[in-house]
């Protein structure tokens, strides 16, 4: 089984925009474990406390990753936590966050992002 992290981008985004995201990262590696790390809920937890799209988004978010398996972070940004357990847990990432993508796509970490409605590999 293959672990994912989710970061606070991707799941916002398939919150505001549904789609088979689940299926199409399984279609790729076969079955996964979703997870997502106490910061990356904290900085949900953070948005959704505002107003507007982006809080009801961050609101929807928190909900979906209510079911993923949670990992600790230490006091790095989200960002650089998620590298860093992508690579101790040997994880891949989903994010929408095209530089993330390229950061861990330098350190051959298999990234998925949105492309066209639907998950794609990066």
């Amino acid at each position: 089984m293959t672990k994912v992290i989710f970061d606070s981008s991707f799941l916002m985004a398939v919150a505001e925009h549904p789609t088979t995201w689940f299926e199409d990262i399984a279609e790729n590696i076969g079955k996964l474990e979703p997870v997502v790390l106490e910061c990356v809920l904290a900085e949900l937890a953070r948005l959704a406390s505002t107003q507007g799209r982006r809080s009801r988004a961050a609101s929807v978010a928190i909900e979906i990753a209510e079911e993923f398996s949670h990992a600790p972070c230490g006091g790095a940004r989200p960002d650089q936590e998620i590298a860093s357990a992508a690579l101790t847990m040997k994880a891949a990432v989903a994010t929408a966050d095209l530089d993330l993508a390229r950061s861990l796509k330098a350190r051959r970490v298999r990234v998925f992002g949105l492309r066209s409605g639907r998950v794609a590999l990066l």
